[in-house]
């Protein structure tokens, strides 16, 4: 083999190494081809193909006649791979006519959408042929499980830019009546595999439509009808009727689109005209630019459906993650403390009321939001934790205070409800009072009532019928006389009744060690006015704390706290 030329080539490539670049881009030009390609006048594209045949770097055929004005159909030879790739994908051998008519006619389409696409509205950006547009995924083998690699080998892969800037993609398949409707139907199936498995995501911006090029109209409408029953499609979704919803803008977005042309002789027509048939028979035959911006369109309606739809997944694992720590919170104790893990179970309480007075407004959700993804982190960085935790308990002392000037509200009436001394309790704690512990303060019983509630339910003993019980008084006063009536003449001038009473009282009686609230000492259940389950001697109930007091003293832990 002369190397005059390969050293050329390799040492300033030139117009020579273009054509080459070309044939390995295309697989079979004609020469015709490569002049449009090269801007090149036709007779010098092809006295530099001579030399490059000369120098055994390419070859050429003139499928189905040897002689006459048939055109030549040049492949690169192995030489020629080797020295514009540096391996030698190309075997050399003469190519069939039918694959020779085939791969020029996929470079035909190429050009025509080179030259006629601008102005169409259809800047070309991409072009793949052969292993170069090859898709390859994993997908589901069975519908028992496993994965399988799949592929799918469109003729082309066909990649622009719409006149307003928006990428669009297709796959075009070029059927010069070579196949049957069955061999079509196979490659549908491939197409829809591919849709079916999103392969395309992350790779077009929508699902690329499948673009056939055929020999006559009847077979483009053949076809797509074929495929509009196969896909189970009565109709094209995105065509004539409003998207109501993000699930039909999604679905959309990825669906399949077929559509079918019968120039393939001619694909200059196919770019500029009205010449595509689509799967919906009802439909009118639609220009390339028409179903490229349907599907841009159709991909620009769906990006805030999809940001809905992962808002919407985030709100859920947010919400899950956020109840799991409703139900346990204690793994947080060793990381926040305990003000901030009371916080957390004062705000994920379900039983919230905004209404309520009680209800700091605290505007927490970017807190819990924080919460949320730092918990499901993995590995949580323990870097966040401390302004996390600092958050938290700022955030509990504001809500612990608000309560507390609430309370204090609550109290300035003048009342005193034995409710209230128990949410003192539980304020004084530094924990917060839940939404059904607080959500009853305003409606809690008076002292009295809650008295006389104590009394309502109390039987002396040996009084079992309710309607001629004594009350505690008469009963008292019944038991007092008696024991009078036993003293001599003597005890009597020395005994006061009302010391009797008084002993009485404090052999019968106790007090609620919180609120002071007087309880039968045989009443051994929790103080019905605070719930508490402490008492005290009836002669001891002075030494209670008064409520105004309680609240005093929290009032003042806010004052400093601040």
């Amino acid at each position: 083999m002369p190397s005059e030329t390969t050293d050329r080539l390799r040492a300033s490539g030139g117009p020579s190494e273009h054509l080459l670049l070309l044939l390995n881009d295309h697989r079979v030009m004609t020469t015709d081809q490569l002049a449009r390609a090269t801007a090149t006048p036709a007779r010098t594209v092809l006295y530099r193909l001579e030399q490059l045949r000369t120098a055994a770097l390419v070859d050429y055929d003139r499928p189905g006649r040897q002689r006459g004005s048939a055109p030549h159909h040049w492949w690169l030879r192995p030489a020629g791979a080797r020295l514009v790739t540096g391996t030698s994908p190309a075997d050399g051998r003469r190519p069939s006519a039918l694959f020779s008519a085939h791969a020029a006619t996929i470079t035909e389409v190429w050009l025509a959408l080179r030259e006629h696409g601008p102005s169409a509205g259809l800047t070309l950006t991409g072009w793949a042929t052969d292993r170069a547009g090859w898709q390859e995924w994993e997908g589901s083998a069975s519908q028992w499980g496993g994965t399988s690699v799949k592929r799918l080998t469109p003729d082309a892969v066909y990649e622009a830019v719409l006149d307003d800037g928006q990428e669009v993609a297709a796959f075009i398949e070029v059927d010069l009546a070579s196949m049957t409707q069955t061999q079509l139907r196979g490659k549908l199936d491939r197409y829809r595999a591919y849709a079916r498995d999103e392969a395309w995501r992350g790779r077009f911006p929508y699902c690329p439509p499948l673009l056939l090029l055929t020999t006559t109209a009847h077979r483009a409408v053949t076809f797509t009808r074929n495929a509009a029953r196969h896909l189970g499609e009565k109709s094209l979704p995105s065509y004539g009727r409003r998207l109501v919803d993000d699930f039909d803008l999604i679905a959309a977005h990825g669906r399949l689109v077929v559509a079918a042309a019968g120039l393939v002789r001619d694909p200059a027509r196919a770019v500029t005209e009205h010449a595509w048939t689509l799967t919906d028979p009802e439909a009118a035959e639609v220009t390339l630019t028409a179903i490229c911006t349907e599907r841009a369109t159709t991909a620009a309606a769906a990006r805030p459906a999809y940001r809905r739809q992962e808002a919407e997944s985030d709100r859920l694992q947010r919400d899950e993650t956020l109840r799991r720590l409703r139900v346990n919170p204690r793994p947080l104790l060793p990381l926040f403390g305990p003000a901030a893990v009371d916080l957390v179970s004062y705000l994920l309480d379900t039983h919230h009321d905004p209404a309520d007075a009680f209800t700091p407004h605290l505007d927490a959700d970017p807190t819990l939001d924080a919460l949320a993804e730092w918990w499901r982190r993995t590995p949580r960085s323990s870097g966040d934790t401390p302004a996390l935790r600092a958050t938290l308990t700022r955030l509990h002392q504001q809500a612990w205070s608000h309560q507390v000037r609430q309370l204090a509200h609550l109290a300035a009436t003048g009342e005193d409800r034995p409710a209230w001394y128990a949410a003192a309790a539980h304020l004084a704690g530094r924990r917060l009072l839940t939404p059904a512990e607080h959500h009853q303060l305003g409606d809690a019983p008076t002292r009295d009532a809650a008295q006389a509630q104590v009394w309502r339910y109390w039987q002396p003993p040996g009084h079992r019928d309710e309607a001629t019980a004594p009350t505690y008084p008469q009963w008292r006063d019944q038991q007092v006389t008696a024991e009078w009536t036993h003293l001599s003449w003597w005890q009597r001038q020395r005994t006061d009744r009302a010391m009797l009473a008084a002993a009485f009282d404090v052999e019968h009686l106790t007090a609620c060690a919180r609120c002071a609230l007087t309880i039968p000492a045989i009443d051994t259940g929790d103080c019905p006015g605070c719930h508490h389950t402490m008492r005290l001697p009836h002669d001891q109930r002075h030494t209670v704390t008064p409520l105004t007091d309680l609240i005093a003293a929290l009032l003042a832990d806010t004052t400093n706290s601040r």
